[in-house]
């Protein structure tokens, strides 16, 4: 009689196979957090690690994210880890179809946050992790990527000018609805719940092919936000048909980007231009009747923003007196897809003086190329370097007015 598995889909073979699920061991250290949000959960299972009976969304969601968590697994399947850690801090995590749920991570994150620690477990298995409304998706580099992008450009069709559907396009913007499914549910009946309970009709539904889902929830996502993660999975993503009454599944194009345009506000056009080519790989930006035109992902954007100082995205010293040494002093710090050294360089213009040798940190097989997601809080100094520093194998020590940093 055959032992009950876990359904994984073959590349080669969309019918899938049966593998009998691993069993590693855990170690969680987690400081809980025990209000939530709303009530949710699967309602069948087959996996030992059940989903979270209730998940936080908005503020809470956020906060989750921003809470200190340090934990280490040895051997322990990925979907396991995923699992254990979305219902401890009752926060939604949605793992691509494509990924292989049981391959085995071994990982002790130290301390740090939430959203660094799902970070850190993603990179091992060579993926990456983006942020959609109450969920964290974790998902290879350019499905993640180009998420929060395409969202956005559905979400931003909305707000074209259309007098007769004026109120259903509205409502769209801002109706947001739980999306769950269960163990072994169809992506094809995940895609007609999401339409039934958005109101739309779902044209071009065939394109989805056949799959068995572990199971998951997406906590009061729009309807933009909901069907982009199903559909990203599938390489595919919609247009909107009937002034929003309804939708049709196509194809994701080659290039998803968003255009937007800066006010220089003096700056030298060839400055600004070779700052951001040098900071922002690939980034497509020119200048347009004295403005500057980019074209990029959501994340792009946010780092060229940030750039221009019109955005969060680097460091802020909180401390109130300048004379204060720098151990007493407080920072946060927000920064996305931008090299450990870029990094560094921002910390530097807002006025910190950081040291360190870059043939020490080579030696020692840091590479100040690989690209970095920080979002920290305010912490004091010591917390704040030890968070950012960890992940990357490294610390530091402090003299008066400059912080030292070594390889571990």
């Amino acid at each position: 009689m055959p032992i009950p598995g876990v359904w994984r889909p073959s590349p080669a073979n969309r019918r899938g196979s049966w593998a009998r699920p691993r069993v590693g061991h855990l170690f969680l250290y987690l400081t809980l957090l025990v209000t939530s949000a709303i009530a949710a959960g699967s309602r069948r299972t087959i996996f030992a690690d059940p989903l979270p009976t209730r998940y936080r969304t908005q503020s809470r969601f956020s906060a989750a994210l921003d809470r200190p968590i340090s934990a280490s697994w040895k051997g322990v399947a990925l979907r396991a880890i995923l699992r254990r850690l979305s219902r401890e801090r009752e926060v939604a995590i949605l793992l691509d179809r494509r990924v292989d749920p049981e391959q085995l991570i071994e990982i002790d994150t130290g301390e740090r946050t939430f959203a660094s620690a799902v970070d850190g477990i993603a990179r091992l298995a060579h993926l990456a992790v983006s942020r959609v409304g109450n969920c964290l998706i974790v998902a290879p580099l350019p499905a993640a990527f180009r998420l929060r992008t395409l969202v956005a450009l559905r979400e931003g069709e909305l707000a074209e000018p259309n007098l007769d559907a004026f109120d259903r396009l509205a409502r769209l913007k801002t109706l947001r609805a739980t999306i769950r499914w269960d163990d072994l549910d169809r992506p094809v009946d995940v895609v007609r719940t999401i339409g039934r309970q958005f109101g739309l009709s779902i044209a071009g539904i065939e394109q989805i092919p056949h799959d068995l889902w572990a199971g998951a929830v997406c906590p009061e996502a729009t309807a933009a936000e909901a069907l982009s993660l199903v559909l990203n999975q599938f390489d595919l993503t919609f247009e909107w048909t009937d002034h929003g009454g309804g939708v049709r599944l196509v194809a994701i194009p080659p290039s998803v980007a968003i255009e937007r345009k800066y006010a220089l506000h003096g700056k030298p056009a060839g400055d600004a231009l070779r700052m951001l080519r040098s900071k922002i790989e690939g980034i497509d930006a020119d200048i347009r009747d004295g403005k500057l035109v980019v074209r990029g992902s959501v994340e792009q954007l946010e780092i060229v923003a940030s750039i221009l100082g019109i955005a969060k995205g680097s460091v802020h010293n909180t401390g109130k007196r300048p004379s204060t040494p720098l151990e007493r002093q407080s920072f946060t710090l927000q920064a996305h897809g931008v090299s450990l050294r870029d990094l560094f360089d921002e910390l530097r213009k807002q006025g910190l003086t950081i040291q360190y040798d870059a043939e020490q940190l080579q030696k020692a097989g840091i590479d100040l190329t690989q690209k970095v997601s920080i979002d920290l809080p305010q912490l004091p100094a010591p917390q704040f370097f030890k968070r950012l520093l960890d992940p990357f194998s490294l610390t530091c020590h402090f003299t008066h007015t400059a912080v030292v940093i070594e390889p571990k």
